[in-house]
């Protein structure tokens, strides 16, 4: 009985998807929404939707945040500098389905709202320079509370539905999950 057991976890595991580390990079660099947890101070989680840019910087894969530092996000990584982050990925054309994720992990520090490092990803998409154009005229009006909060990401992530085809989830849910290195 425990030889069946083995293998069948064995099998399990071969069939779950096999995703890349450059197509995961990929799929969270072209991605710009994101949902932030962080921990209070009274040790609860919490959470925000969250637009960020992505960057390879000296070979690791990192992530920026355009932010205020009285917020309850820059706040909790004031205090907590750990973090996780899930990315959802929209299906353009099965769109009623849930969408794929990307479950990741890292720390979070808070930056200037000068930081060179931040405005360059932030005026890498449409999005962004539209929040850094938001955020530059709120610093005009005399707004001093603006940062940027500069995630490092843990090497491991965590995905569902990356990588994996629909057909294969209908048969076996499991087969969605995929575990990759993504600094690799």
């Amino acid at each position: 009985m425990k030889i069946a057991s083995q293998t069948s976890s064995r099998v399990r595991l071969a069939e779950r998807a096999r995703v890349s580390a450059d197509a995961l990079r990929r799929q969270i660099r072209s991605q710009h929404f994101a949902v932030l947890a962080t921990t209070g101070k009274d040790g609860r989680a919490d959470s925000a939707g969250v637009s960020y840019g992505g960057i390879i910087e000296s070979g690791r894969l990192v992530l920026y945040v355009m932010t205020r530092r009285h917020l309850r996000k820059a706040r909790d990584i004031a205090r907590q500098p750990r973090i996780s982050l899930v990315i959802p990925i929209r299906r353009r054309l099965l769109w009623f389905l849930p969408p794929a994720t990307m479950q990741l992990q890292g720390t979070a520090e808070l930056l200037s709202q000068d930081d060179p490092g931040g405005a360059r990803v932030f005026r890498g998409f449409f999005l962004g320079r539209r929040i850094l154009a938001a955020y530059r005229a709120m610093q005009r009006r005399g707004d001093d509370r603006i940062c940027f909060l500069r995630i490092t990401l843990d090497p491991t992530a965590r995905s569902y539905m990356v990588g994996a085809s629909l057909w294969q989830v209908i048969r076996r849910m499991e087969a969605g999950a995929a575990t990759t290195d993504i600094q690799a």
